[in-house]
Protein backbone atom coordinates (compact mmCIF):
# COMPACT_ATOMS: atom_id res chain seq x y z
CA UNK A 1 0.00 0.00 0.00
CA UNK A 2 2.58 2.40 -1.13
CA UNK A 3 0.41 5.55 -1.44
CA UNK A 4 -1.34 5.69 2.19
CA UNK A 5 2.38 4.97 3.55
CA UNK A 6 3.61 7.93 1.98
CA UNK A 7 0.41 9.52 2.99
CA UNK A 8 1.34 8.29 6.66
CA UNK A 9 4.70 10.35 5.93
CA UNK A 10 3.52 13.44 4.83
CA UNK A 11 0.52 13.69 7.05
CA UNK A 12 2.51 13.72 10.50
CA UNK A 13 3.86 16.87 10.82
CA UNK A 14 0.13 18.81 10.48
CA UNK A 15 -1.39 15.95 13.07
CA UNK A 16 -3.40 14.09 10.71
CA UNK A 17 -3.93 10.29 11.92
CA UNK A 18 -2.52 7.77 8.41
CA UNK A 19 -0.78 4.92 10.88
CA UNK A 20 -0.01 1.68 11.59
CA UNK A 21 -2.67 -0.02 13.81
CA UNK A 22 0.53 -0.97 15.55
CA UNK A 23 1.80 2.38 16.53
CA UNK A 24 1.24 3.62 19.61
CA UNK A 25 1.94 7.32 19.03
CA UNK A 26 -0.86 9.24 18.18
CA UNK A 27 -1.01 13.16 17.44
CA UNK A 28 -2.68 15.04 20.71
CA UNK A 29 -5.06 17.03 18.10
CA UNK A 30 -6.47 13.78 16.73
CA UNK A 31 -8.85 12.26 19.93
CA UNK A 32 -9.79 9.40 20.63
CA UNK A 33 -7.56 6.18 19.69
CA UNK A 34 -8.31 3.24 18.12
CA UNK A 35 -9.75 0.87 20.85
CA UNK A 36 -10.14 4.08 23.42
CA UNK A 37 -14.08 4.47 24.66
CA UNK A 38 -15.10 8.34 23.03
CA UNK A 39 -16.17 10.93 25.71
CA UNK A 40 -19.47 10.86 23.74
CA UNK A 41 -21.15 8.84 20.60
CA UNK A 42 -20.73 5.73 23.20
CA UNK A 43 -25.01 4.87 23.55
CA UNK A 44 -27.06 4.37 20.61
CA UNK A 45 -30.44 3.18 20.00
CA UNK A 46 -31.98 1.28 16.24
CA UNK A 47 -34.43 4.35 15.36
CA UNK A 48 -35.62 5.57 11.88
CA UNK A 49 -33.72 8.75 10.60
CA UNK A 50 -32.22 10.45 7.90
CA UNK A 51 -29.05 12.69 8.23
CA UNK A 52 -28.68 14.85 5.10
CA UNK A 53 -26.50 17.58 3.95
CA UNK A 54 -22.74 18.80 3.41
CA UNK A 55 -20.47 20.80 4.35
CA UNK A 56 -16.46 21.66 5.11
CA UNK A 57 -14.17 21.42 7.98
CA UNK A 58 -10.69 23.56 8.47
CA UNK A 59 -8.65 20.62 9.91
CA UNK A 60 -6.39 21.50 11.21
CA UNK A 61 -7.64 22.69 13.80
CA UNK A 62 -10.94 21.53 12.85
CA UNK A 63 -12.40 24.51 14.99
CA UNK A 64 -15.13 27.17 13.66
CA UNK A 65 -13.08 29.09 11.94
CA UNK A 66 -12.08 28.95 8.37
CA UNK A 67 -8.12 28.95 7.53
CA UNK A 68 -6.53 31.28 5.06
CA UNK A 69 -7.67 30.38 1.28
CA UNK A 70 -4.04 30.34 -0.17
CA UNK A 71 -4.01 27.08 2.75
CA UNK A 72 -5.88 24.93 1.46
CA UNK A 73 -6.02 23.60 4.09
CA UNK A 74 -9.81 22.04 4.80
CA UNK A 75 -12.18 19.31 3.85
CA UNK A 76 -15.21 18.81 1.81
CA UNK A 77 -17.75 16.48 2.00
CA UNK A 78 -21.31 15.44 0.94
CA UNK A 79 -23.06 12.65 2.98
CA UNK A 80 -26.12 11.04 3.73
CA UNK A 81 -27.48 8.26 5.47
CA UNK A 82 -30.91 7.00 6.24
CA UNK A 83 -31.37 3.99 9.22
CA UNK A 84 -34.01 1.38 8.91
CA UNK A 85 -34.14 1.72 12.77
CA UNK A 86 -33.56 -2.69 12.55
CA UNK A 87 -30.75 -4.64 13.87
CA UNK A 88 -28.52 -6.06 11.46
CA UNK A 89 -27.03 -9.38 11.42
CA UNK A 90 -24.06 -7.55 12.41
CA UNK A 91 -25.92 -6.32 15.99
CA UNK A 92 -25.46 -2.92 14.98
CA UNK A 93 -28.53 -0.41 13.68
CA UNK A 94 -28.90 -1.46 9.75
CA UNK A 95 -28.92 1.31 7.39
CA UNK A 96 -31.11 1.65 4.41
CA UNK A 97 -28.96 3.51 1.90
CA UNK A 98 -26.81 6.56 2.05
CA UNK A 99 -23.23 7.62 0.54
CA UNK A 100 -20.09 9.67 1.08
CA UNK A 101 -17.86 11.64 -0.91
CA UNK A 102 -15.22 13.43 0.64
CA UNK A 103 -12.19 15.31 -0.36
CA UNK A 104 -9.12 16.41 1.63
CA UNK A 105 -7.67 19.88 -0.21
CA UNK A 106 -4.30 19.97 1.86
CA UNK A 107 -1.33 19.57 -0.71
CA UNK A 108 0.33 17.65 1.71
CA UNK A 109 -2.58 15.01 1.43
CA UNK A 110 -2.57 14.63 -2.55
CA UNK A 111 -2.11 11.01 -4.30
CA UNK A 112 -0.81 11.50 -8.07
CA UNK A 113 -1.37 15.21 -8.50
CA UNK A 114 -5.14 15.59 -7.30
CA UNK A 115 -6.33 15.90 -3.73
CA UNK A 116 -7.40 13.05 -1.51
CA UNK A 117 -10.83 11.49 -2.74
CA UNK A 118 -12.93 8.51 -1.24
CA UNK A 119 -16.36 7.28 -2.19
CA UNK A 120 -18.70 5.09 -0.63
CA UNK A 121 -19.35 1.89 -1.69
CA UNK A 122 -22.04 0.23 0.68
CA UNK A 123 -23.56 1.94 4.00
CA UNK A 124 -23.78 -1.11 6.31
CA UNK A 125 -24.75 0.64 9.88
CA UNK A 126 -26.76 3.72 11.15
CA UNK A 127 -27.12 4.06 14.41
CA UNK A 128 -28.72 6.91 16.77
CA UNK A 129 -26.75 8.48 18.97
CA UNK A 130 -28.50 9.27 22.28
CA UNK A 131 -25.44 10.72 24.68
CA UNK A 132 -24.05 14.07 23.19
CA UNK A 133 -24.73 17.52 23.28
CA UNK A 134 -26.15 17.89 19.60
CA UNK A 135 -29.63 19.40 20.37
CA UNK A 136 -31.62 18.63 16.84
CA UNK A 137 -30.02 15.05 16.54
CA UNK A 138 -26.18 12.81 16.50
CA UNK A 139 -25.61 9.55 14.32
CA UNK A 140 -22.77 7.15 14.14
CA UNK A 141 -22.88 5.72 10.67
CA UNK A 142 -20.42 4.17 8.26
CA UNK A 143 -19.50 1.28 5.77
CA UNK A 144 -17.30 1.09 2.79
CA UNK A 145 -15.70 2.65 0.69
CA UNK A 146 -12.68 3.37 -2.14
CA UNK A 147 -10.29 5.76 -2.61
CA UNK A 148 -10.82 6.82 -5.66
CA UNK A 149 -7.10 8.03 -6.65
CA UNK A 150 -5.49 4.69 -5.95
CA UNK A 151 -8.38 2.07 -6.29
CA UNK A 152 -7.48 0.79 -2.42
CA UNK A 153 -10.37 -0.65 -0.48
CA UNK A 154 -11.11 0.43 2.99
CA UNK A 155 -13.25 0.95 5.60
CA UNK A 156 -14.80 4.20 7.52
CA UNK A 157 -17.46 5.58 10.00
CA UNK A 158 -18.28 8.90 10.65
CA UNK A 159 -19.57 10.88 13.10
CA UNK A 160 -22.50 13.46 12.72
CA UNK A 161 -23.69 16.17 14.46
CA UNK A 162 -26.86 18.16 13.67
CA UNK A 163 -26.28 20.96 16.59
CA UNK A 164 -29.17 23.78 15.23
CA UNK A 165 -29.28 26.44 13.36
CA UNK A 166 -27.41 27.56 10.98
CA UNK A 167 -25.06 24.67 10.53
CA UNK A 168 -22.04 26.85 10.24
CA UNK A 169 -20.00 27.33 13.45
CA UNK A 170 -23.01 24.79 15.10
CA UNK A 171 -22.78 21.50 13.47
CA UNK A 172 -19.86 18.64 13.43
CA UNK A 173 -18.54 16.02 11.40
CA UNK A 174 -15.65 13.27 11.41
CA UNK A 175 -14.48 10.85 9.77
CA UNK A 176 -11.89 7.62 10.31
CA UNK A 177 -10.86 6.09 7.04
CA UNK A 178 -9.00 2.19 7.35
CA UNK A 179 -8.19 -0.97 5.88
CA UNK A 180 -6.48 -3.48 7.92
CA UNK A 181 -3.11 -2.07 8.43
CA UNK A 182 -3.61 1.83 7.72
CA UNK A 183 -5.95 4.20 9.26
CA UNK A 184 -6.93 8.26 7.99
CA UNK A 185 -8.99 10.16 10.29
CA UNK A 186 -10.26 13.54 10.59
CA UNK A 187 -11.25 13.91 14.52
CA UNK A 188 -11.36 16.54 16.98
CA UNK A 189 -10.32 16.46 20.99
CA UNK A 190 -13.55 18.08 21.93
CA UNK A 191 -14.66 21.06 20.32
CA UNK A 192 -18.92 22.34 21.11
CA UNK A 193 -20.59 20.54 20.24
CA UNK A 194 -19.35 16.60 21.04
CA UNK A 195 -16.62 15.27 20.40
CA UNK A 196 -14.75 13.77 17.99
CA UNK A 197 -16.79 15.51 15.62
CA UNK A 198 -15.01 19.23 13.85
CA UNK A 199 -17.41 21.64 13.70
CA UNK A 200 -18.38 22.72 10.26
CA UNK A 201 -17.13 26.40 9.00
CA UNK A 202 -19.54 25.79 5.83
CA UNK A 203 -22.75 23.81 5.04
CA UNK A 204 -25.39 22.24 7.06
CA UNK A 205 -26.49 18.71 8.80
CA UNK A 206 -30.08 17.79 8.87
CA UNK A 207 -31.50 15.36 11.04
CA UNK A 208 -34.23 14.03 10.18
CA UNK A 209 -36.71 11.58 12.65
CA UNK A 210 -38.47 9.17 10.44
CA UNK A 211 -41.00 7.87 12.75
Amino acid sequence: MPYLRSLAVLAAPVGMALVAWSCDARSRSVEPTVGVPLAHFEQFECVPFKMTGGGRIDYPPGGPEKNPPASHQYETFGAHVIASGQVGPDGRCAAEKGSLEWVDHRPEMEINGHPLNIHSTEITYAQFATDTDCLDGAAQWGGTAVVKNTGEAVEFDVWDCDNGEPGVGSDGFGIRVYNSTFEYEVLCADPPPSEPTCTLTGGNRQFHPTH
